[in-house]
């Protein structure tokens, strides 16, 4: 069951930052690319399929390897290491691949680490401590 909640909890708030982060802070920027969907074009079943797998998977691996201790702290220090792991090598990627910026693909990537911590702390206090057998 807490899987669930926090896959749904976690999916709203990745769906909700990334819309901030792409539909309000990044909007102008984005605009700029040539063959990049315009509003009436998003696909947006499949942004919705994306962001609730993106909070499964996140909320998924958390469960197994989560230890118990504070879930702030804990669900903060997933949410760093696997945005150091994703989105450290896609800056580069994103900056090899596309005529932007380097300013841009910084920020994109500072903006879904930031997203990804966000979700993954919501997940830590979903999931909770670990109880303690005696």
């Amino acid at each position: 069951m807490k899987l669930l909640i926090s896959t749904i909890l976690s999916a709203i708030i990745l769906f909700i930052l990334s819309w901030l982060s792409y539909g309000v802070i990044m909007a102008k920027y984005l605009n700029q690319f040539i063959g990049m969907r315009t509003a009436d074009d998003m696909r947006m079943w499949a942004i919705i399929v994306g962001t609730v797998l993106q909070g499964f998977f996140l909320s998924w691996i958390y469960s197994k390897v989560y230890k118990g201790v504070s879930p702030v702290k804990e669900g903060f220090l997933y949410g760093l290491l696997l945005s150091i792991l994703v989105y450290v090598p896609y800056i580069f990627f994103y900056w090899g691949s596309y005529p932007v910026h380097y300013s841009l693909v910084i920020a994109d990537g500072a903006l879904m680490g930031i997203r990804i911590t966000i979700a993954a702390i919501v997940i830590a206090l979903i999931t909770g401590r670990k109880e303690k057998t005696s």
